[in-house]
This record gives C-alpha cells, structure tokens and sequence, in this order.
C-alpha cells in the first residue's frame, strides 16, 4: 500500500486507455515518462486538474518537490475537494524541509477528506518531522484504523511510541505487525532494543 499512489493514480484520467497508460508507467515507474503524458494531456485540456496532479506526482517521485509542490498548489486552488491533491502538496511540503506546512495543509486536508489513511499517515510523518510525537501518534494510529492492512502506518505508531518510551503500546503494535510485515516487525523490535540500552 502506497499512500502516494493511493492520492495520485485512482480515477485519474478521462478515458480507459488514459487509466491504462498512467497505469503501465506508474507500474513501470517511469516518472519521465508519467510527467510527459500529463503535460501533453494537459495541452489538450488546460483545466484538467488531473493532468497536474499526475505531472506533480512524476515530479514528486522525481524529486523535483518546487515543481510538484507548485502544480499540488494550483489543483487545491481550482478544485479544493480534491482530497489527494492536497495529501501529496502536504508531503511535498514536508520532503521539500516545510513540515509546518505540510501540518497546516494536511489538517486542512484532514477537513476535506475524513476517511483518508493517506491523509493521517503524512500528517504523522510532517508532526515526526517536526518532532511531535505527541501529534503524529494519534495521526498515525487514525491511518492504520483507517487503512488496517497498512503496515508501513502501524510500523510508523510503534516508532513513535518506542521514542516516546511507551514500551506496553509497542507490544500491542509489534502483534498486529507481526502478521503484516514481519520485516517492518523485526526493524521495530531493533529499534525498541536500541532504546533500551
């Protein structure tokens, strides 16, 4: 489960070989590519939020976060509803070094889009970032109840409560990621050690 996917490629595009193409270069990981499409998609259709929002999500894949952060800004403007814009400008923001940002714009998004597991889980990631841990426990342990087969979200609440010393929370969360991700189980268990010594 990506949450960047999760906001970017659903319901995208106009027509079935449009959702086919963003498909097969979103599979291929071809950010060049994805950002081509929807800049020539965009000609076509000037209004078409879509299209930004799929050029933002190649940029921001890219790395290019001024460019996406800046197409994720104008798709907000002209279509606020749009719950995964405003989730990847939030994380745009963050990884661009502006986690305050991306907190005032994910609490927005959080307004917009309730039932959102991306939402939280990026909201956690910007109070991490910003090192409130207090905050991001309760963003993150909103993902996982939203999205409960989401184990980088679980992973995520098990890290802050181990930084937060909350030993018997991280018990509760290592069960439920166990079953998961035994990977991300075990990463988790080295981090509580670590804390421990």
């Amino acid at each position: 489960m990506d949450p960047l996917w999760a906001s970017a490629i659903p319901g995208r595009g106009d027509t079935y070989e449009e959702r086919q193409i963003i498909a097969e270069l979103s599979k291929k990981q071809d950010w060049t590519a994805m950002v081509q499409f929807a800049e020539a998609q965009q000609k076509r259709d000037p209004e078409g939020s879509d299209w930004s929002v799929l050029a933002g999500y190649g940029w921001l894949r890219r790395g290019e976060y001024p460019r996406a952060v800046a197409a994720f800004a104008w798709v907000v403007q002209r279509n606020p509803e749009d719950i995964g814009a405003w989730n990847l400008l939030g994380e745009g923001q963050r990884r661009s070094g502006q986690p305050g940002q991306a907190i005032r714009t994910l609490e927005r998004a959080s307004a917009v889009g309730r039932t959102s597991f991306a939402t939280y889980f990026f909201l956690g990631e910007a109070y991490r970032d910003s090192r409130r841990l207090d905050r991001a426990i309760p963003a993150y342990r909103e993902a996982a109840r939203l999205e409960p087969g989401f184990a980088q979200a679980w992973f995520e609440l098990g890290s802050a409560y181990a930084r937060m010393g909350q030993r018997e929370e991280v018990g509760m969360v290592m069960e439920r990621l166990e079953k998961l991700d035994p990977g991300l189980n075990k990463e988790l268990k080295k981090q509580l050690e670590a804390k421990a010594k």
